[in-house]
């Protein structure tokens, strides 16, 4: 009961100076223009599912590249300390249906949409979104477009991947480097693992083309960090889908982050349950908690988790809460793998027909390529 008093008195805090330091923006003529950000949708049982935001734009998401660590540094706050407009209104269109929706006050719209029918010619559904009105803003009709993953029947399973230390290397398991990372470096300066461009392609592709197989990626990574996330897969040809990131704020129901664990386990439970037809391969890694969750996520849906596999980013030493998880999974009967690099995991998804057989020859050449380029006996390609 206390807590809850404490959680409520910081809610009405934290609304109170955001009004303050609204009014003496508006009035010193500092607001900024309004920028509308889409993020990738997908299906769910009551429609397609889409989420978006608006907040003032401070020229982070058309920023270029740069080799500058200060310049980096500088985007990263400015990305991080967002100013929110609540009650915005957008309109959407997407295949005859439309209407408009507002934001809420930390900038965020979801809206699920009802469509009597989808056709198959596409994995991705275009929205057609139009910022109409902001309270208080000078606003032209500002649009964007988003997509949402459309799953073709053709789909034999699904992948769920973590991203910070899964397919970017962020060192999450320890606090400073991983700060450094996510502070002072571009879409463009941070590095894939080897073998990743090569194993995710492999896995998504199918009967019905190169994305027949929906990948979806969960991460508690901020809301914030989209755009830099989605350009990084683009530039390393990893497969794009859906990402359920976190909201990194106080609000009625939750303190600035909420739980780690409840954040990933309700998010992948989203995903299985919009998509009950489909099995899943979990790929995470040993830096934090993604086998225990994974492992919860076997005993809740029984016979759906196809394989799960885990990039050792500490060295073979787990923590006891990873080791006891995956010796868990192993007695449910799922494949696992734990391995620092992909090769175990193109192997396996070879040998029980998820991917082509040369899947095993591209990841190891992938890594060897890596292992080569470290030790500075060749460039190595921007592609992985």
């Amino acid at each position: 009961m206390a807590t809850e008093k404490i959680h409520a008195l910081a809610h009405r805090a934290e609304n109170l100076w955001d009004r303050i330091r609204f009014r003496a923006k508006r009035a010193a003529g500092l607001l900024g223009t309004p920028i509308l950000l889409a993020y990738r949708g997908f299906q769910t049982p009551e429609g397609l599912w889409l989420r978006g935001r608006v907040v003032e734009d401070q020229g982070v998401i058309s920023a270029e590249h740069t080799e500058s660590i200060v310049g980096n540094v500088w985007l990263s706050l400015k990305r991080y300390e967002t100013d929110e407009i609540r009650s915005a209104r957008i309109l959407y269109s997407a295949g005859g249906i439309s209407g408009e929706v507002l934001t809420d006050e930390e900038g965020y719209f979801d809206l699920t949409i009802e469509l009597p029918a989808l056709s198959e010619a596409s994995p991705w559904l275009p929205v057609e979104l139009i910022l109409t009105e902001a309270p208080h803003y000078a606003v032209r009709p500002l649009g964007a477009k988003a997509e949402i993953r459309i799953v073709s029947p053709k789909a034999r399973f699904g992948v769920i991947s973590d991203i910070d230390d899964t397919i970017v290397k962020t060192g999450a398991t320890n606090f400073l480097k991983h700060w450094r990372t996510v502070a002072a470096n571009s879409a463009e300066s941070r590095t894939a693992f080897p073998g990743v461009t090569h194993l995710y392609r492999r896995l998504a592709e199918g009967e019905a083309g190169p994305e027949t197989n929906p990948v979806f990626y969960v991460s508690s990574s901020p809301w914030n960090l989209f755009d830099l996330f989605e350009r990084f897969m683009v530039l390393h040809d990893i497969p794009l889908g859906p990402m359920l990131l976190k909201d990194f704020g106080l609000d009625a129901t939750k303190w600035l982050t909420g739980g780690h664990d409840d954040h990933k386990l309700k998010m992948i439970e989203r995903v299985m349950a919009a998509h009950p037809q489909l099995p899943f391969v979990l790929v995470g890694d040993s830096g934090q908690r993604d086998a225990v969750i994974y492992a919860e996520v076997v005993r809740r849906y029984p016979g759906r988790i196809l394989a799960v596999h885990i990039r050792d980013v500490t060295l073979g030493l787990l923590a006891t809460h990873a080791d006891d998880a995956l010796r868990q999974l192993r007695d449910l009967g799922v494949a696992v793998t734990i391995a620092p690099t992909l090769e175990m995991a193109a192997e396996h998804a070879a040998e029980s027909g998820l991917a082509r057989p040369s899947v095993v020859d591209e990841v190891r050449a992938a890594i060897e390529q890596r292992r080569r380029e470290e030790a500075g006996e060749g460039v190595f390609t921007a592609r992985e």
